[in-house]
């Protein structure tokens, strides 16, 4: 059995340079991805069978800042703050009242496996920014 890598060397030099990719455009391209994803998300919450009634559960889905590499979209959470219903409504909940599961209307994942390749597209653009490859 012989395997033949082609290209594998620069492979290796491309991903060496990402590597290199400063902390600030990481975080760019995070924080560019992320407002696209809320927008999404925010488009989606009564697309799935909430209603609208106040507004609140599209104006709760928030954006945070980079930290560590990784950031957060969606409601703050807690009993307390808006939106905090979202959580029921994207994973199904028990009624008590109905006595039984009311099924989940998923709107975030929705979201996010849409826009997927977008979010992609996004990183790609700030890699390549950096790099002077535009």
């Amino acid at each position: 059995m012989d395997f033949q890598f082609e290209g594998i060397d620069e492979l290796i030099r491309e991903i060496e340079l990402i590597e290199q990719v400063p902390t600030r455009v990481k975080n760019r391209a995070l924080k560019n991805a992320g407002d696209l994803l809320r927008e999404r998300m925010k488009a989606e919450v009564y697309a799935h069978g909430l209603h609208r009634i106040s507004g609140e559960a599209e104006e709760s889905i928030v954006r945070t800042d980079p930290k560590k590499g990784e950031l957060f979209v969606g409601t703050k959470g807690g009993a307390k703050k808006p939106g905090y219903y979202l959580y029921m409504h994207e994973f199904g909940y028990w009624n008590v009242k109905a006595g039984g599961f009311i099924s989940p209307k998923p709107f975030a994942s929705v979201a996010f496996e849409l826009s997927k390749s977008e979010i992609l597209d996004i990183y790609v653009r700030e890699l390549r920014k950096e790099m002077g490859m535009t």
